[in-house]
């Protein structure tokens, strides 16, 4: 690429970050849960530090587990995963509604499990069920001043469905893996903030002022992120690899270099800051890697399509996720 068109390519993506931070501000304005008051700053360290290693995700509920034996099993067809799905009475619910969403627009209702399992396929239903897991998994949710659980479940989704939309914007194969990546791409925040409400409290304190990210907070005061304990739960859940890749490296792409899902997820998760769906609004956006502009040609793209996106969808699919 010659100067002239570097240069170009550089305004080009300027004007579209400047564009979606326009968009994003009437969203911004509109935010209501205040960011939690910062402890001072000597308390910080009587938090103490743990390594990513001791912190562990509760198990996979057997109903999850039984469904992801069954599809795995070369033998199984769309009837024993459907039978495997309606054991459980919230998967089945989760399921019709996941197949009468937004995400596959069906032309008439799907009021079946055979169904809902054929319109989404043996394999994505059990990576979209994990949503549903993560989503139940803690019996107890964690400090609302420390977590929005509504916020966190609209930023997630809206993460999903635009990464979907960049996966569409390349003309890639399983487009609803960019979805799911992007819906657990936090699930490190979420863990985190149910087994260490203090350390969370701390990193908080640290980003409450806006100057930096959560993740850059998560570094300095803990010595990983949450995108890292993300990507060990997706490793110890045994979460595909395209989706461990969009969890561990949604953050820092060097950590999954030549992923273009966990591109796709990166992007996504600094769009949705951009437009305002957002889990902590006080903190600063999260860094954007230049590569991904020229990956999904979005010096081009107009920030708008974004937004509209969110605008028709995003209510919608977050539904799924909040009580």
């Amino acid at each position: 690429m010659n100067s002239d068109s570097a240069q170009s390519s550089s305004a080009q993506a300027s004007a579209f970050v400047a564009r979606l931070l326009e968009l994003g501000q009437p969203r911004r304005e509109q935010l209501v849960n205040p960011a939690p008051q910062p402890r001072p700053a000597a308390s910080l360290a009587s938090a103490g530090r743990r390594s990513l290693a001791d912190i562990n995700p509760p198990p996979l509920p057997e109903a999850y587990l039984a469904l992801r034996r069954t599809a795995e099993n070369p033998m199984s067809g769309t009837g024993d995963v459907a039978a495997a799905v309606s054991k459980d009475p919230s998967l089945v619910a989760y399921v019709l509604r996941l197949a009468n969403s937004p995400l596959y627009s069906s032309a008439t209702p799907v009021e079946t499990v055979s169904r809902a399992v054929g319109l989404i396929g043996l394999t994505e239903i059990v990576n979209l069920a994990a949503g549903a897991v993560l989503a139940k998994l803690f019996a107890a949710p964690p400090r609302p001043d420390l977590l929005s659980l509504p916020d966190f479940w609209r930023h997630a989704v809206a993460v999903g469905l635009l990464a979907r939309a960049l996966a569409r914007r390349r003309d890639e194969a399983n487009r609803e893996r960019f979805f799911v990546a992007g819906l657990l791409h936090d699930m490190g925040r979420l863990v985190l903030a149910v087994a260490e409400p203090d350390l969370v409290a701390a990193v908080i304190a640290r980003a409450g002022d806006g100057r930096i990210a959560m993740d850059a907070a998560e570094r300095l005061e803990l010595a990983f992120d949450h995108a890292a304990l993300g990507g060990r739960i997706c490793d110890k859940w045994r979460m595909p690899d395209p989706l461990l890749e969009g969890v561990a490296g949604h953050h820092d792409l060097s950590q999954c270099a030549g992923s273009t899902i966990a591109a796709a997820v990166h992007a996504a998760d600094f769009i949705a800051n951009a437009l305002g769906v957002r889990v902590l609004p006080a903190a600063g956006l999260p860094l954007l890697n230049p590569d991904t502009l020229a990956l999904f040609n979005l010096g081009k793209a107009d920030p708008q399509e974004f937004a509209d996106l969110l605008d028709t969808e995003l209510a919608a699919m977050a539904a799924l996720f909040t009580p």
